[in-house]
């Protein structure tokens, strides 16, 4: 039975990952027929030349079986550097190649790990204990922070209002009583005193005219 040998790479995958740090990029392999782990090459592109990579220290290869017709082609730079930046394409035995790589490297020391699952293209981002919080738990407290200030804003405007409210009914039951008290005093104004409160001699002075 004839080996064969599939490579496959999503178009326009892209790499970023900062100066120093840990890097995996891959293509995934389907194997038809062969009984062994394949050949699998690595090279970066220079225009229209692929010059192969040259493995060192800092570079190196890995290979992991997912089935037994189905593997996983890696490219670790384990100190990624500028010069790193460019397109890199894998390639099994002579014929099949997959598509460009694009590794995009940045002058921020994260002093971080990137790799890729086998079922994802795009890289994901192992920290390790002294990494701070990524964005998103940055993001989380930046939502909380306006909930409380927005929380704060309506307590404060409910409590201004009921503030208000009691001041304007203490005001308006301050006012019924001195109507009440002025209108007891004009009552009391319209008869002699000595009559106001005896009214057997009220009767009799009407009685009289």
């Amino acid at each position: 039975m004839n080996c064969s040998s599939v490579v496959r790479v999503p178009r326009k995958t892209v790499f970023l990952a900062p100066v120093m740090s840990v890097l995996k990029i891959n293509c995934s392999v389907t194997l038809r027929g062969c009984q062994r782990k394949p050949r699998v090459s690595w090279c970066k592109l220079y225009g229209d030349d692929c010059i192969v990579v040259n493995y060192s220290n800092s570079i190196r290869t890995e290979w992991k079986n997912i089935t037994e017709q189905e593997g996983i082609a890696f490219l670790v730079f384990l100190n990624i550097s500028i010069e790193d930046t460019g397109f890199y394409r894998c390639k099994v035995g002579d014929v099949s190649i997959g598509h460009a790589i694009n590794v995009t490297v940045t002058a921020d020391n994260m002093n971080e790990e990137f790799s890729i699952t086998p079922n994802n293209t795009i890289p994901t981002t192992v920290h390790d204990l002294n990494t701070p919080p990524n964005d998103g738990l940055q993001w989380f407290w930046y939502f909380v922070s306006i909930c409380s200030g927005i929380v704060g804003l309506v307590f404060m405007i409910i409590s201004f209002l009921y503030i208000f409210r009691r001041r304007g009914r203490k005001s308006t039951r301050k006012y019924m009583a001195n109507k009440n008290q002025y209108m007891e005093t004009q009552k009391t104004d319209l008869l002699p005193p000595h009559l106001y409160l005896n009214s057997d001699v009220l009767t009799s002075v009407v009685y009289s005219f």
